[in-house]
C-alpha cells in the first residue's frame, strides 16, 4: 500500500486494530477488577498492591527470554497460543469463584500468569508489524498506540460503569471474552510466517547473548539505551510525586486529583496523532522532540502555581508516547527481523529496571516533605539524558541509520 495513504484504510490494520481495541479494553477491566476482588477478599491494602506488583513483575523478569523465544519461534502461532492461554488462565478466575475455591494468592498468581503470557503476545506483535505494514511501520505503531491508550482513557470509565450493575467477576468474564474476539480477528489478519534465517541453529543461550550484542554493536545504540534509561528514570515517580505535592501543599481532593491526573491520558492521546501528522520528518528527530517536550513538562513542575501541573503532565505524557513508538519504528525499521524480538524486549527492560530504582530513590527522598529540589533533579536527569541522545547524532541528518545494527557476533 502506498506510503501516503492512511494506515486506517489500509483493511490488514483495521482488522488487527478491532480486535485489539476489544482486548485492551478488556485487560483495563482485568486490571480494575483484580485488586478490588483481593480487597474483598481480604480488606487488605498490601494485597491490593501486590497485585499491581504481580501484574509489573513479568515485565522485569522475563522481558529478553521472551524476546529471544520470540526471535526463534513463529511469531504468528505464538500470537495465537499467548491469547489463548490468557483466555484459559482469565476464565479460570469465575470458575474458581463459582467453586468457592478462589483465594487472594490464586489471584496473585493468575494475574502474574497472565501478565507473563501477555508479554508474548506484545513481543510478538511488535516482530509481525514490519511483515504486516513494511512501508506503513511508524504509522502503524502509532495506530495500534491511538487505540491502546484511548482504551486506557475509556477502560476505567466504561468498566466503573459496568461495576454499577455486575461484580469484578462480571468484569473478568468480559476480559475473557475479549481473548477469543481477538483470536478471531488476528485469524482475519492472515499474518505471514516470517523469512526462516539460514544457518547453524544455535543454542537458546547463544541466541540471548547474541542479541544483547547486536543491542549494543554500535556506539549509537549504546548512547540510545542510557538516554532511554536516563529518561525513564526522570519521568518515573512524576505522578506519585505530584499527587502528593497537590495533597501535602495545595490540599487538594481526591476527585480534582483524579481530573488533573487525566491530562496525561489526554497528551498521550494526542501524542499518537502528533506523530501520524510528523510521519515525513526523519525519525530521529521525533524521538528529539519528545525529549524535548518531556524537558518542558518537568520545566514546569518547577513554576510556583498548581496551574502548571496538568500542563506538565501532558507535555510529559504527549513526549513519552512519541518518543515510545518512534523508538518502536526505529528499531523496526533497521535491527534485522531476527533480532527484532530481543533489541526491543532489551530497550523495555532496561525502562522497566529504571523504574523501580527512581521510585525508591526519588520518593525515598521526598518522604519528608516534597522541595522544588526534588523536580530540579528529575529536570536534571531529564537534560542529561537529551545531550546524551544529541550526542548519539540519531537525529543528525547525516545519520546512517542502516549502520546502527552492525553485528558483532
Amino acid at each position: 500500500m502506498d506510503n501516503n495513504t492512511s494506515i486506517w484504510k489500509n483493511p490488514k490494520f483495521t482488522t488487527y486494530a478491532c480486535g485489539t481495541l476489544f482486548n485492551s479494553l478488556g485487560n483495563a477491566f482485568f486490571d480494575l477488577a483484580l485488586p478490588l476482588l483481593i480487597y474483598h477478599k481480604t480488606n487488605s491494602l498490601p494485597l491490593m498492591g501486590a497485585s499491581v506488583i504481580a501484574t509489573q513483575f513479568p515485565k522485569i523478569i522475563l522481558g529478553p527470554l521472551v524476546g529471544t523465544w520470540v526471535d526463534r519461534l513463529n511469531p504468528r502461532k505464538i500470537l495465537f497460543t499467548s491469547y489463548l492461554v490468557q483466555f484459559i488462565l482469565v476464565s479460570l478466575v469465575p470458575i474458581l469463584e463459582y467453586l468457592s475455591l478462589l483465594s487472594s494468592i490464586s489471584v496473585l498468581v493468575i494475574g502474574f500468569l497472565v501478565n507473563a503470557a501477555n508479554i508474548f503476545a506484545r513481543s510478538a506483535q511488535f516482530t509481525v508489524i514490519p511483515l504486516l505494514y513494511p512501508t506503513q511501520k511508524l504509522e502503524a505503531n502509532a495506530g495500534f498506540s491511538t487505540v491502546w491508550t484511548s482504551s486506557m482513557i475509556t477502560g476505567p470509565v466504561i468498566g466503573g460503569a459496568l461495576l454499577t450493575i455486575i461484580s469484578p467477576t462480571g468484569l473478568i468474564i468480559i476480559n475473557a471474552l475479549s481473548f477469543i474476539l481477538m483470536i478471531f480477528f488476528l485469524y482475519l489478519v492472515r499474518i505471514p510466517d516470517k523469512e526462516k534465517v539460514i544457518g547453524q541453529k544455535k543454542t537458546f543461550s547463544k541466541d540471548l547473548l547474541e542479541g544483547l550484542r547486536v543491542a549494543m554493536a554500535t556506539r549509537t545504540l549504546r548512547i540510545f539505551l542510557v538516554s532511554s534509561f536516563l529518561l525513564v528514570f526522570s519521568i518515573a515517580p512524576v505522578s506519585t510525586l505530584v499527587i502528593f505535592y497537590l495533597k501535602e501543599v495545595y490540599l487538594f481532593e481526591d476527585s480534582n486529583i483524579g481530573f488533573i491526573g487525566a491530562t496525561s491520558g489526554t497528551g498521550m492521546f494526542l501524542g499518537t496523532l502528533v506523530v501520524s501528522k510528523l510521519k515525513k520528518k526523519k525519525i530521529g528527530n521525533l524521538i528529539y522532540i519528545g525529549f524535548l517536550c518531556i524537558l518542558v513538562g518537568l520545566i514546569l513542575l518547577l513554576l510556583p502555581s498548581w496551574w502548571f501541573i496538568p500542563v506538565s503532565l501532558f507535555m510529559i505524557s504527549l513526549g513519552s508516547i512519541i518518543y515510545a513508538i518512534s523508538r518502536n519504528s526505529i528499531i523496526q525499521a533497521y535491527c534485522p527481523q531476527e533480532y527484532l524480538a530481543r533489541v526491543n524486549s532489551i530497550f523495555q527492560l532496561l525502562e522497566q529496571i529504571a523504574t523501580p530504582i527512581s521510585i525508591s530513590i526519588i520518593v525515598g527522598m521526598a518522604s519528608s516533605g516534597i522541595h522544588k529540589s526534588i523536580f530540579i533533579i528529575l529536570v536534571c536527569f531529564c537534560i542529561v539524558a537529551t545531550v546524551l541522545f544529541k550526542a548519539s547524532k540519531l537525529n543528525s541528518e547525516s545519520m546512517d541509520f542502516e549502520k546502527m545494527f552492525v553485528k558483532k557476533i
